[in-house]
């Protein structure tokens, strides 16, 4: 065939979680994101539908598992926030890990 129909490539969004452990424990949270502040330390942020009695320790270690990869980020409590329709915990990124399954 010369003439054939080209075929459209697939944009990849960002990664969606499985499975999100603290310490051993799994948790329901929203979302998990590791971003950088104004200091250049990374902090880590969990969005959680209600208070989660797991994230309320000085140092957790959480294991984040995605459709191809296992991240074990080690950290320490800094703050949480109540917001109108859910919780919200900051930690400050101490250890990262990071594994291809």
């Amino acid at each position: 065939m010369l003439f054939r129909k080209k075929d459209k490539k697939k944009k990849k969004g960002p990664e969606r979680f499985e499975e999100l452990k603290a310490n051993g424990k799994v948790i329901s949270a929203i979302n998990f994101s590791i971003r950088k502040d104004g200091e250049d330390s990374a902090r880590i942020e969990i969005i959680t539908p209600d208070v989660c009695e797991d994230l309320h320790y000085d140092e957790v270690n959480f294991d984040l598992k995605t459709g191809n990869k296992l991240l074990k980020v080690n950290g320490t409590f800094l703050e949480a926030r109540d917001e109108k329709r859910f919780k919200v915990y900051f930690f400050k990124v101490v250890g990262y890990e990071q594994f291809y399954v």
